[in-house]
C-alpha cells in the first residue's frame, strides 16, 4: 500500500507526463525534504530511480585587484614607472607585498632590480585577472587546472561541490501510472474525536519510521577550539592535576629571569615578545629578585633590576608554574604538587599557516620526592594516549630552563612523526632561588598544533576565520 505522500509525489509524474525530474523542478510542488524522504520510500518499492552527479564549480571569494595590479594603478596615477621595494609598505600589507613580487617574477610584468621594481608596461595584460572575470559559476572542467591551482592558492577562489540529483519512474513505475491514482485522507496523530468519532477504522493511519531523511538542524555548540580546551582540561584533571592562572600582563622577571634566562638573550628582543608602551614597568618581589640576581650573577654575569621590571605580554604559560612555586610556603614545600595551566600567550610572529601573534598554551608541572625522567616519559605518554594518539616517542632536545630536555612526536597517518609539545626537568638554577629542593618535571603544549592535527588544518587560520560552514561541519 503506498503511503499518501508517495501518491502525491506519484501523481507529479502523471499529471504532467513527464518520466523524470530534477529535484529542483519538484521543489515546486512539494518541500525539498519530502521529496527526498518520499523518493527514498518509492525507491526501495522499485518504482523509481535516484541518479545523482556531483560536480565540482567555481565560486569567486575575492573581488579586489591582485596587489601587483594596486602597484601598476598606483604608478600610473603619479605618472611613474617604477617604485622602490620598501616603498611598497605605503600601498600593500605585508603578505600582499610577497604575494606581489612572487606574481611579478612568474608573469614577467616587471624587472626587479638594485631593490626596485621597474615597469615597461603599466597597462600590461593578465592572463589570471581575466580568467578570474570569466570562471565564476564554472565547473572545475572548464577551467585551465593550471590557473585553477594559482587562483586557488592566492585566496581568489574556491572550490564547491554541487551535487545534480534526477528522479525518474522505473517500468514498474510507470505501469502503475497507468491507472488513476487517489488520494484517501491519512490521519498522522490520532485525537481524542477520531477514536470518539471511530473515523480512525476507515481512514489511512500513517506510520512513523525514524529513518526517514529530514532538514539538517545546526543547534549551537562550543567552538572547536574551546571544546580542544575542554578535553585537555579534562584529561589533565582526571590525571590528577588542579588548575592554575597567572596575569597576562607580566615583568620579564617572572616570564624570564625566573626561568634562568639571561638578560641578554634574543627571546627578549621586540621580534619575539611584544612590551607594553605604557605603562612600562611592574612591580617584582624585592626578596626572590635578589636571590634570582645572585644566581644570574654568578652564571651569567650579569643582571639588571630595571630590565626585570619591564612589563610584557607573557610568552608563555610556564610563568604560571613559576608563580606558583614561588607561592608555596615552606610547609607546602614538603608535599607533592600537580597543577597546569591553560591560557592565551603572545609571540611577535609573522602570520602564516601555522604561526599567530596569540595562541593558547597549556604547562604543567609535577613536583614530587624522587621524580624523575622516566616519570616524565610515563605521564606524557599516558597523557597523549588519552588525547587519542597512540604512537608516541620521544627525542632530546634543548630548552633553557630545563635539564635534560625532550620533545615528544606523535605519528600520523599520512603525515609521518610530528612533533606536539616540550619538557624537560626545572634546572637546579630555576629552583634555587625559590628554596625548593624536591625535582619539579615540566612540559608544555600549544593548541595550535593540536587543532590542526585534531580536525585536520593546513592553515591554522582557518580556526578563527568564522567560516560558518566549517563551523557547521566540523566534528563535534
Amino acid at each position: 500500500m503506498l503511503h499518501i505522500d508517495e501518491k502525491r509525489l506519484l501523481k507529479i509524474f502523471q499529471e504532467t507526463g513527464k518520466d523524470s525530474f530534477k529535484l529542483e523542478e519538484l521543489e515546486k510542488y512539494l518541500p525539498r525534504e519530502k521529496i527526498l524522504r518520499v523518493s527514498l520510500w518509492l525507491k526501495g518499492k522499485g518504482l523509481i530511480e535516484i541518479d545523482e552527479k556531483k560536480r565540482e564549480r567555481v565560486r569567486v571569494i575575492k573581488k579586489e585587484d591582485f596587489p601587483e595590479r594596486k602597484i601598476a594603478k598606483y604608478l600610473k596615477e603619479r605618472n611613474l614607472k617604477e617604485i622602490e621595494i620598501k616603498e611598497l609598505k605605503n600601498i600593500l600589507n605585508k603578505e600582499e607585498i610577497n604575494a606581489a613580487l612572487g606574481a611579478i617574477k612568474r608573469k614577467g610584468i616587471a624587472k626587479i632590480e638594485k631593490g626596485k621594481i621597474i615597469f615597461e608596461n603599466l597597462d600590461y595584460e593578465d592572463e589570471e585577472e581575466r580568467a578570474l572575470n570569466e570562471i565564476d559559476g564554472k565547473t572545475v572542467e572548464e577551467v585551465d587546472k593550471n590557473l585553477l591551482n594559482i587562483l586557488k592558492k592566492r585566496g581568489y577562489i574556491e572550490i564547491e561541490e554541487e551535487k545534480e540529483v534526477n528522479i525518474k519512474l522505473t517500468e514498474e513505475g510507470k505501469k502503475l501510472l497507468e491507472k488513476p491514482i487517489e488520494i484517501e485522507e491519512e490521519i498522522s496523530q490520532l485525537t481524542r474525536d477520531i477514536i470518539i468519532s471511530k473515523k480512525w477504522k476507515k481512514a489511512y493511519i500513517r506510520p512513523y519510521d525514524v529513518k526517514v531523511p529530514t532538514k539538517p538542524i545546526f543547534p549551537a555548540k562550543v567552538h572547536p577550539l574551546t571544546r580542544i580546551i575542554r578535553e585537555v582540561k579534562e584529561i589533565l584533571l582526571g590525571m590528577g592535576f588542579k588548575e592554575v592562572k597567572s596575569p597576562i600582563v607580566e615583568t620579564e622577571f617572572w616570564n624570564f629571569d625566573m626561568l634562568f634566562e639571561p638578560q641578554d638573550h634574543p627571546a627578549r628582543e621586540m621580534q619575539d615578545t611584544f612590551f607594553l608602551k605604557y605603562p612600562t614597568e611592574g612591580e617584582i618581589p624585592k626578596e626572590l629578585v635578589e636571590k634570582v640576581r645572585e644566581v644570574h650573577l654568578r652564571c651569567w654575569r650579569q643582571f639588571d633590576e630595571k630590565v626585570s621590571r619591564r612589563l610584557i605580554l607573557r610568552t608563555h604559560t610556564t610563568a604560571s608554574s613559576i608563580r606558583y612555586l614561588a607561592s608555596l610556603s615552606e610547609e607546602e614545600k614538603k608535599k607533592n604538587h600537580k597543577v597546569f595551566c591553560i591560557d592565551r600567550v603572545f609571540r611577535n610572529e609573522a602570520i602564516d599557516y601555522k604561526h599567530l601573534p596569540e595562541f593558547y598554551q597549556c604547562e604543567g608541572i609535577l613536583m614530587g620526592d624522587n621524580v624523575n625522567f622516566d616519570n616524565l616519559i610515563g605521564i606524557l605518554k599516558e597523557f597523549l594516549n588519552r588525547l587519542g594518539f597512540d604512537k608516541v616517542r620521544f627525542r632530546p632536545a634543548y630548552f633553557p630552563f630545563t635539564e635534560p630536555s625532550l620533545e615528544a612526536e606523535i605519528y600520523v597517518e599520512g603525515k609521518g612523526w610530528l612533533e606536539i609539545l616540550g619538557a624537560g626537568i626545572f634546572r637546579p638554577e630555576v629552583l634555587e632561588p625559590l628554596g625548593i629542593e624536591k625535582p619539579v618535571l615540566a612540559w608544555g603544549i600549544g593548541f595550535s598544533r593540536l587543532a590542526m592535527l585534531k580536525y585536520n588544518l593546513t592553515d591554522i587560520r582557518e580556526l578563527h576565520k568564522n567560516d560558518i560552514d566549517w563551523l557547521r561541519r566540523v566534528i563535534g
